[in-house]
């Protein structure tokens, strides 16, 4: 009798087994589990909890991973000197400049869509295939509505330097290697652009970038934006931000952010996920992929880190500020070329035009 019973549930395992890749063949988005091959991740984005909450909600699913967490621009270098001999598999957070440039120097691999590709905003994943994208973040030209009215408010960036009325009441940078920063200039610039002016960029480009950082007040260095704004000593009532921090701001001073919608858009930083080009556990990391920017799984990280994802399915789960923030039409740029440029073009502005 035991051999009868021992028999049966070596056949009802056998069933299981054959049955369980079928499954997971079909399977897609949340229901894509791991197998437990280890992952090693880099990314930005895993301050605040989120690299321990990826994790351990991983591993509910069958996924382990190992994650380097540093600055965007530490990553960056970080792939870049480690080469051929890098542990990374797969590379999350990030921006289009980063992303472009380790493109151009064979960091990354392209890979096909994952099925929730499709549910990602218009424009906002690689047209190739390198990287496909999580979340975002509008890049916004903020005031207070507290103190500035609507009618009264900049409606684009060049408003800044091109009406006196708003001389000295933006704020301008004094270091141009913050990835917001990058992308407002990338927004600037790209209007301007030339293939027989100074690094691709028209005189009038350089001059009205000249003119922008003339007319600013520059930020007092360890001073946040929205502490100038309030400050009734300080002559700033305007100024760069992203998405996410005007809603946290909001909360901390009290202040009611409006923000400029240019016609031509404006630039978006977005947060994607990659796999390297040296990964030697490539069909493990297109299962996390396909698990990790799924609506369920994007949904979870908005409602714990108040994320504004790219997928939208799961942006029910967004703030409705940040949604209505991130429903700003996204400007046309083209981010392999500022990519190409962006060095440069901040040496330049930082020898030549920067107080």
């Amino acid at each position: 009798m035991k051999k009868i019973v021992a028999l049966a549930l070596s056949v009802v395992m056998l069933l299981s087994l054959a049955i369980l890749p079928a499954l997971a063949e079909g399977a897609t988005g949340v229901d894509v589990k791991g197998t437990g091959v280890e992952l090693t991740v880099y990314t930005n984005s895993g301050s605040s909890g989120r690299a321990d909450w990826l994790v351990e909600r991983a591993a509910q699913d069958g996924y382990k991973l190992t994650i380097v967490e540093e600055g965007a621009g530490a990553v960056q270098q970080r792939l870049i000197n480690e080469g051929a001999a890098t542990p990374c598999d797969v590379v999350f957070g990030l921006n289009a400049i980063i992303w472009n440039d380790l493109i151009s120097r064979g960091i990354l691999q392209a890979y096909d869509a994952p099925s929730w590709a499709a549910e990602v905003s218009e424009g906002l994943n690689d047209p190739n295939g390198y990287y496909y994208a999580i979340v975002k973040q509008a890049i916004l030209l903020a005031y207070d509505k507290n103190q500035v009215s609507e009618e009264d408010a900049p409606k684009d960036w060049p408003d800044l330097w091109e009406n006196e009325k708003f001389w000295g009441k933006y704020e301008s940078q004094i270091k141009l290697t913050g990835g917001t920063t990058r992308n407002v200039l990338a927004g600037i610039l790209t209007r301007y652009m030339d293939p027989d002016g100074e690094l691709g960029v028209s005189e009038e480009g350089w001059a009205a970038i000249e003119a922008f950082f003339a007319h600013g007040t520059p930020v007092e260095d360890g001073v946040d934006l929205y502490a100038q704004i309030v400050n009734p000593d300080s002559p700033v009532l305007m100024g760069q931000m992203w998405s996410s921090g005007a809603i946290q701001y909001d909360e901390q001073y009290g202040t009611s952010t409006g923000v400029a919608i240019p016609e031509v858009g404006i630039p978006y930083a977005v947060e994607g996920v990659a796999i390297t080009s040296v990964s030697k556990n490539v069909e493990e990391a297109k299962r996390f992929v396909e698990w990790f920017g799924s609506a369920q799984i994007q949904g979870e990280w908005a409602e714990k880190f108040g994320t504004m994802p790219a997928n939208e399915k799961a942006a029910e789960k967004a703030d409705p500020v940040q949604v209505e923030l991130c429903s700003i039409p996204a400007q046309n740029i083209d981010w392999a070329v500022v990519a190409a440029n962006i060095d440069a073009w901040c040496e330049k502005i930082m020898l030549e035009y920067m107080q």
